[in-house]
């Protein structure tokens, strides 16, 4: 399988994947827009873009590699060196390189310039759906009246801005909740602060389970099909001195993944990651999962 068909597949779960040595290729998702020559209208999709300072390898990619062909993790780090070096020569030489699905990529005054593939859909929602010709549907409307084609605009606009006005709404309650709840929470504080109370004798004592929040960013040390060998390894870990180790659910190959730890920011994983290679294991990398 060709490399640029890995990195596209890795782009539909994650916003960001690393070629080590080469650079990143990040994405962001994008509402319906219309083309700068106004000739197609593209469904919501996600924004590609490259960024040539991304170049230490986060294990994603080679591990991807590694276990879709079932190649040894050298093996498929030899692979993604190789297609590097052949295309930053091609680059060199003023040569534009393409990266099928994704975009392409030449060199001018020392600068990397990519232009994304417009006609490739990465975003899952939208799968299946093609840019459509704005022609064709002047064509289809020649013999509806204004009127109609003014409601078929609002409808369209409508359409394009209902995520916004579903976030605002969405962020709208959330304030309120959050404001509620403390009101409540200070509503009780001053009403136990009133209170008096006469305990004569002891009351037992209560545990309550919290489930302890981790970040988005997690450490992987290892996949498995068993659960028991999972286990296995978060015992190892911990005994080791990685008190957080824990499972952090089952990747889309069905293998239960055991992280390291866990991270708020990608700069601390980063970090952590870092460190683990070099006191640990140097085939640990970087999931990020919400």
């Amino acid at each position: 399988m060709k490399i640029s068909l890995h990195i596209f597949n890795l782009l539909r779960d994650h916003d960001c994947v690393i070629v080590p040595n080469f650079g990143a290729l990040v994405c962001r998702n994008i509402s319906a827009k219309i083309s700068s020559d106004k000739t197609k209208i593209y469904p919501p999709n996600k924004e590609i873009s490259f960024n040539r300072s991304l170049i230490k390898n986060d294990g994603l990619l080679i591990n991807h590699i590694s276990y879709t062909e079932k190649l040894s993790y050298e093996k498929a780090e030899k692979k993604i060196a190789s297609w590097v070096n052949k295309n930053l020569k091609k680059l060199e030489n003023q040569e534009m390189i393409e990266i099928k699905n994704i975009g392409s990529l030449n060199l001018k005054d020392a600068k990397f310039i990519f232009t994304p593939d417009q006609n490739s859909i990465v975003l899952k929602s939208s799968f299946g759906l093609n840019s459509v010709e704005s022609s064709v549907l002047i064509k289809t409307n020649k013999k509806v009246s204004n009127s109609y084609l003014r409601y078929a605009a609002i409808i369209i606009v409508l359409i394009s801005l209902s995520g916004v006005f579903s976030k605002s709404y969405l962020d709208s309650v959330d304030e309120y909740n959050i404001a509620s709840l403390a009101e409540a929470n200070e509503q009780i504080e001053q009403k136990i602060q009133k209170a008096t109370f006469n305990i004569s004798t002891a009351l037992p004592i209560v545990k309550l389970p919290i489930k302890k929040q981790y970040g988005n960013f997690h450490i992987i040390a290892g996949s498995f099909r068993l659960e028991e060998n999972s286990t296995k390894l978060i015992s190892q870990l911990k005994s080791k001195g990685f008190l957080e180790a824990r499972k952090v659910g089952v990747n889309k190959y069905g293998l239960l993944q055991v992280a390291y730890n866990s991270y708020d920011s990608v700069e601390q994983a980063r970090t952590a990651l870092s460190e683990i290679r070099n006191i640990e294991d140097e085939k640990a990398w970087l999931l990020i999962k919400n």
